[in-house]
């Protein structure tokens, strides 16, 4: 049963208000926790002035303070936008220029003009009661923020609502797994990923930042089933002395993920070799969510370099700079089209979609 991302934590939280929901360093939260923590930030928010459809952008580091904030306003039918709390000055402004947020979490009262701020450590007031909310569902269930490499800052908004059933799970992920977080939650693989096992029941094992040989401790623990690693993660590991890497017991992982960038062949095999082709995954796609491919380690073998085949319902196709197809291991511009056409999945704000007359899209 599809409900909103409040009431799916506050149906597990009723289920089982004692079960954890994450652990970060030693510190333990439980749902109960999660959910009365919540609430009361969503009420503090709507006092200064968040309502449904509002942005609210998120600039905390990992912890979590993060998923408090996220959660309180997915409980006002608002829509996180996470960003880096060590953005420089002059980007963070130019997003909240952009996003013009009803509130921005993690900077001081009056830093940006008109824009609510609260700061790090912001504490609801006594007045901010714990009980339920009213339901409210968010149109769009978050607004990550893309820059840097791709230009100047933008935000990717997602067409989705904030809707789900906390008795399914997704991407090879089981209701009461456990995963592992180690990237950064403004960057949409962590976010969602971590997103997801919550509110399916799971349990996340939350790092501060990557570190190889933590990563392999913390696995062998807290007996991690799934795991999102970026190549640099997986490389770094794989760089550790051997006695070090197995030192380790990683027998519990069923799945680990691989995305954010090209996986190297010799790495891929290594891996392979290591965990076995049935755990090793790997997933192409952007923010925008127009199309994307998976691919497990056992079909890899049998087609090496290669990142799978998108869903029946979404289309990929490859093009030459005069905008025809490109012939088979021609290198050419990815062109993705989804089920319900362009714009259906997203929209930019501070950008315009490069998309073609039939509604194809490239994200560069």
């Amino acid at each position: 049963m599809q409900r909103s991302y409040g009431k799916a934590m506050a149906w597990l939280a009723e289920r089982d208000p004692a079960a954890e929901v994450l652990r970060f360093g030693d510190t333990i939260l439980r749902r109960a926790g999660l959910e009365a923590r919540s609430n009361r930030l969503a009420r503090a928010y709507a006092r200064l002035g968040v309502r449904e459809g509002d942005l609210v952008t998120v600039a905390l580091p990992n912890g979590i303070a993060f998923l408090e904030a996220c959660l309180a306003a997915w409980k006002l039918g608002a829509t996180p936008n996470p960003v880096s709390a060590r953005l420089p000055e002059l980007e963070r402004r130019a997003i909240v220029d952009l996003a013009k947020p009803a509130l921005l979490v993690g900077a001081a009262p009056g830093r940006y003009g008109a824009h609510a701020c609260v700061p790090e450590g912001f504490e609801p007031g006594p007045e901010d009661g714990d009980g339920p909310l009213p339901d409210r569902v968010s149109a769009h269930v978050r607004a990550m923020t893309s820059g840097g490499s791709t230009g100047r800052p933008k935000l990717i908004v997602e067409r989705s609502p904030a809707l789900c059933d906390p008795e399914q799970a997704d991407s090879g992920m089981r209701p009461g797994g456990t995963i592992l977080t180690t990237g950064p939650l403004y960057h949409a693989g962590p976010f969602i990923t971590t997103w997801n096992q919550i509110l399916c029941g799971g349990r996340v094992i939350l790092h501060e930042r990557f570190d190889a040989e933590a990563a392999l401790a913390a696995i062998e623990q807290y007996r991690v089933d799934w795991v999102l690693f970026v190549p640099t993660m997986m490389q770094r590991i794989w760089r550790l002395p051997e006695a070090v890497r197995e030192r380790y017991d990683v027998s519990s992982l069923t799945r680990v993920m691989c995305t954010g960038a090209p996986s190297p062949a010799w790495l891929k095999r290594a891996w392979i070799d290591w965990l076995g082709p049935e755990r090793i995954y790997e997933a192409y796609g952007g923010s925008e969510r127009i199309a994307g491919c998976m691919i497990s380690g056992s079909e890899w073998l049998e087609h090496p370099g290669s990142v799978g085949k998108p869903p029946p319902t979404r289309r990929i196709e490859a093009r030459r700079p005069d905008g025809t197809r490109c012939a088979p291991r021609e290198i050419g511009e990815l062109y993705m089209l989804p089920e319900g056409g362009a714009g259906s999945t997203y929209y930019y704000v501070g950008a315009e979609a490069l998309t073609d007359a039939a509604g194809w899209e490239t994200v560069g």
